[in-house]
């Protein structure tokens, strides 16, 4: 088997012809060489436009017509026999299609599948080139993932990536057939390349003089000047691979990208008045744009980052994001109109044409319907493109299926899926289905986007959207298409467990409750385990959702047994295989996250009436331990690890471990990590309900809040090496132990 490469053409078709090149050798064992021989087979790279062999065999009529427009996404795989050779013709509209054909054709004719977490690559002696006539093309023109800035673990955190993560996820964002990334984590040196002369890098050990508490807190874990090289080198590689990448524009000073103090000092910019709490320090503040100045300082940001990347394809904005400026609404909002009006019209004038993604966060927080559609009257069709980024909201007024767009103005569906602590599993696939084909059918909607909090949390969701940004998804085969795609022989077992769990699905889909943004279905039981803040919400409506939750606690229980018998029923063995136990252990403990949700809420129903039953309180804290367990047998849920892996990558500011802890202990970022729930979450549990124990039965004492702050102190004192257990839980027994749990539950009854 012989190459033939491209000539004169992007990187991309380069970089097509080596993967086709290491997959064939990973499939079959044998070399490839380039360059053309009369007796080997054939592949050719590219289409007539940068191929001069398919240039000619397209004149000469003996391929096919390519099916796809130059410059587009659609790609071609063609096989013919010529002069007693095969020769396969793999043919995109450009670069990056390009690529999607040699992923295609070793995907249709290998078995080769590609996950996030890694390549399934089957070995065989020879793949069959023959009788290949494939040509399609996207749905959606933009198919695409954000990225988000916390931190907490390196799997769910992009933050935490190095280059050779990233390089691994740019290949697999082309295997999947996506095109753009939004890469905006935050901690890069855009400051100091944009304004060299007044804001200077930090240095790289000690605490950021601009530092908050909590997630606020955005201490370097690695110097500034070394997480600048790695977003250029990341942009780089996106660059050559063709992916399109979206420029933040207008308004970007928020918790994430914090305005330096040397900036604030050397500029002493005026801000936007401000009603709300959030973002109150003036590292987070959004800088006067009604004043000139302001709005040519935050496009001197956009212009220096559009120069890193090599070119501009697509803009986007936010707005004044998550903030109310006045108390008077008209007013609030014709403000809020008047900064769109300066972001749009400045990124017109500094790049004519250019297409805008207008973001829908704020929509969805902080304005109404009516607002939405009066914004988009005095919007250009030609231009802008309104991206619903929360489309996958549920009993929600304020999307897409509201605003008069459909049909009539250009827009991107979103699905945003979970906030940062959300790290389990969850999803209104049938109404997820049904938006999705609603947005398909749409000729005004331009694309598909994933946009969570947290990255990789979800292996179900990732799959349902990078198969639905391509075609439709047969919603009755998808689950067994994707079993059998990731688990090989366990596959029929793995659907098992799947279907078992698939009723706990849809508890605590997300949803953005504006009126309710602390307590709402989509959080995660951690988030709730602020003893103090259980206490206040027995006065408040709150209340009678969590006692809904808590009378479901049997049936919640019943669907995580289901799930706990068929991983049990798995065989040691099969725990062996790295994407089996990494999805193993997310669906025991999302399962038996649920129980604890319904177990928490119902123990404080029962004590808020004067009742109390210890057993019942025995098994929770046995179903806690079981949690414990099982994020212990997964280093993806290890904050030590993490450190570890930072630490490979570069050296580590000294000062980053007790951040590191502070950004995922907080109120909002708890999430499943195995040194939290063991050394934080369970004593508070063990203090919180000693206190409600009383209260329960008539003992009136005040919530010990000394000893609260002690336990959080002394988990963030704590070295996070001195936290590892001794010896490593085992995934299989952790989800017997949870399953033990869990029946002595429904022995008991409620």
């Amino acid at each position: 088997m012989r190459v033939l490469q491209a000539e004169n053409a992007p990187k991309a078709y380069e970089i097509a012809a080596a993967e086709f090149c290491r997959l064939y050798s990973a499939v079959t064992g044998e070399r490839t060489e380039y360059g053309e021989s009369e007796e080997d087979d054939l592949v050719v790279i590219g289409a007539d436009d940068v191929n001069p062999f398919a240039r000619k065999a397209f004149l000469e009529g003996w391929v096919p017509d390519w099916g796809f427009a130059p410059g587009s996404d659609g790609y071609a795989i063609f096989s013919v026999r010529q002069n007693g050779r095969t020769v396969l013709f793999l043919a995109g509209g450009r670069g990056r299609s390009t690529l999607y054909a040699v992923y295609d054709f070793f995907s249709q004719r290998a078995g080769c599948r590609y996950f996030w977490d890694g390549d399934i690559i089957p070995k065989m002696s020879r793949i069959p080139t023959d009788d290949l006539c494939i040509r399609t093309s996207p749905n959606f023109r933009l198919r695409g993932l954000r990225y988000f800035a916390h931190r907490g673990l390196h799997r769910f955190q992009a933050e935490h990536w190095g280059l050779a993560d990233w390089k691994r996820e740019l290949d697999w964002i082309l295997k999947r057939r996506l095109n753009m990334m939004m890469l905006r984590t935050g901690a890069e040196d855009l400051f100091q390349q944009a304004f060299p002369e007044i804001v200077s890098y930090p240095p790289a050990q000690g605490i950021l003089p601009e530092a908050g508490d909590g997630y606020d807190d955005r201490t370097l874990f690695w110097s500034l000047q070394y997480r600048g090289w790695l977003h250029r080198e990341v942009l780089r590689y996106a660059v050559e691979r063709d992916l399109i990448l979206p420029e933040d524009c207008g308004t970007t000073t928020h918790w994430y990208t914090r305005t330096p103090l040397d900036f604030l000092s050397g500029r002493n910019p005026a801000f936007i008045p401000q009603v709300t709490e959030v973002y109150r320090q003036p590292t987070g503040l959004v800088w006067d744009i009604g004043r000139d100045e302001a709005l040519d300082d935050y496009f001197r940001l956009s212009k220096t980052h559009a120069g890193m990347s090599g070119g501009l394809r697509l803009f986007h904005t936010i707005g004044l994001a998550e903030r109310m400026c006045f108390e008077d609404r008209e007013t609030n909002m014709r403000f809020k109109r008047m900064a769109y009006h300066r972001i749009l019209s400045r990124i017109e004038q500094e790049w004519p044409g250019a297409s805008v993604l207008v973001a829908s966060w704020d929509f969805a927080m902080c304005w109404q319907p009516e607002e939405v559609r009066a914004l988009i009257r005095e919007l250009d069709p030609a231009r802008h493109i309104i991206f619903d980024y929360t489309a996958d909201t549920v009993d929600s007024e304020n999307g897409f299926w509201n605003w008069n767009i459909q049909e009539r103005f250009p827009w991107v569906f979103g699905i945003f899926h979970a906030f940062e602590p959300c790290t389990d599993l969850r999803g209104d696939y049938e109404l997820l289905f049904k938006r999705i084909e609603a947005a398909r059918s749409d000729s005004m909607c331009r694309g598909l986007v994933f946009w969570p909090e947290v990255s990789h949390s979800d292996i179900l969701m990732i799959e349902f959207f990078v198969r639905s940004a391509w075609d439709s998804v047969n919603a009755d085969k998808f689950l067994t298409d994707f079993c059998g795609d990731r688990y090989g022989e366990q596959s029929v077992r793995m659907e098992k467990a799947w279907r078992e769990y698939q009723p706990l699905l849809v508890q605590r889909v997300w949803e953005l409750d504006r009126n309710d943004a602390l307590e709402q279905p989509h959080q995660e039981y951690f988030f709730n385990i602020c003893g103090i803040r259980c206490l206040h919400e027995w006065k408040s409506a709150k209340f009678g959702r969590w006692q809904r939750e808590a009378s479901a606690l049997i049936s919640t229980a019943k669907s995580a047994v289901g799930t706990m018998r068929a991983l049990c029923e798995l065989e040691v063995t099969a725990w062996d295989d790295p994407m089996l136990k990494r999805d193993g252990v997310d669906l025991a403990r999302s399962a038996l996250c649920r129980v604890l949700n319904g177990h928490l809420f119902a123990m404080i129903c029962s004590a808020k009436n004067g009742e109390w039953d210890e057993k019942l309180y025995e098994i929770y804290h046995e179903e806690l331990e079981a949690l414990a367990d099982l994020l212990d047998s997964h280093e993806d849920y290890s904050q030590e690890h993490t450190l570890q892996l930072l630490r490979a990558e570069h050296p580590v500011n000294d000062s980053f471990e007790t951040t590191l802890k502070r950004n995922l202990a907080n109120g909002y970022c708890r999430s499943a990590a195995s040194e939290f729930v063991r050394c934080l979450c369970i004593p508070e549990n063990e203090l919180y309900f000693s206190w409600l124990r009383q209260t329960a039965q008539g003992i009136h004492v005040s919530w010990p809040q000394q000893a609260a702050e002690n336990l959080m102190n002394d988990y963030i004192s704590r070295p996070l090496s001195s936290m590892r257990r001794t010896q490593e839980s085992e995934p299989r027994s952790a989800v017997k132990r949870a399953l033990n749990a869990l029946e002595s539950l429904l022995q008991k009854g409620m």
